[in-house]
């Protein structure tokens, strides 16, 4: 474990670190926020056609917007508020789960990715951005997993359950659910064991479970598991890659179809959120 939270560390100072050089007006992070600010106007003023030129391409996108429309002059107000918006990364750029090295003015490689944050509109918005090969795009899937999470629920045989079940038992100091849940036998205080949080901190960490999107990885997609492993995701009938929004990191799950059940591939999820100053 002790490796792994020196890459989340080094991760993530990196993402601080560079944050400055990364932002002149003529490096490539004029371009992203030129595009997170022209996806959440386009949501808001409920433009769908607008929305999917600088997004990921998504079949669902029109399920993030509003039903109610804008005045002329909310659409006025909202336009001023987001030319005002100054998002800020919380991420370091990764490249298949490998961290990558980008000085301002340079090219990113096609498939980098990071998440941003900002309070628009009176919520804080976390913006998970890729590069493609027409630049980069905000990838709205968590958002249209929020949006939908209330009307589709999960089934408690779902991989994505199973995955928020795990992560759910961990943060709530509960080893003894954990057990059942998981590919292969574990020692389940050993994933609870570093939690000493209180209980005040513990009920928003819960919550935070209970809010997470979760969705399925895009085939040929590859997460750095908390053990250090990358895994890719592909078109294997027992084996599954879910990846959550917890807050403003990515958490990606492993499960595999053993016994005509979903089980997780066991991770500490809680010492690599607590590596990444989340917890």
């Amino acid at each position: 474990m002790g490796a792994l939270i020196v890459f989340f560390l080094a991760t993530f100072a990196t993402a601080q670190s560079n944050d400055q050089s990364q932002s002149t007006a003529q490096g490539p992070s004029a371009d992203l926020i030129k595009s997170i600010r022209a996806v959440l106007y386009s949501i808001y003023s409920r433009d769908g056609a607008e929305l999917r030129k600088w997004i990921i391409a998504d079949p669902e996108s029109d399920a993030v917007l509003p039903k109610k429309p804008l005045s002329p002059l909310e659409l006025s107000e909202l336009k001023h508020e987001v030319e005002e918006l100054e998002p800020h990364r919380v991420m370091p750029f990764l490249v298949d789960g490998e961290l990558i090295n980008v000085s301002a003015g340079s090219q990113y490689p096609v498939g980098a990715k990071t998440i941003y944050v900002t309070s628009f509109h009176g919520a804080l918005w976390a913006i998970p951005v890729i590069f493609t090969k027409s630049g980069w795009k905000v990838d709205i899937r968590f958002w249209i997993a929020a949006a939908k999470k209330n009307s589709e629920k999960e089934k408690p045989s779902d991989p994505e359950m199973i995955a928020r079940q795990f992560l759910l038992y961990m943060m709530a100091k509960r080893p003894d659910k954990l057990s059942g849940l998981t590919a292969s036998k574990i020692e389940p205080e050993k994933y609870t064991a570093a939690n000493n949080l209180p209980p005040g901190d513990l009920d928003q960490l819960i919550e935070l479970c209970f809010e997470m999107p979760l969705l399925r990885a895009r085939s040929g997609e590859s997460y750095r598991m908390p053990s250090g492993e990358i895994v890719r995701a592909g078109n294997e009938k027992d084996t599954v890659i879910v990846v959550g929004l917890y807050g403003v990191i990515e958490l990606a799950f492993q499960l595999k179809y053993i016994g005509g059940k979903w089980k997780i591939v066991p991770q500490h999820y809680f010492e690599m959120l607590r590596a990444l100053g989340a917890i």
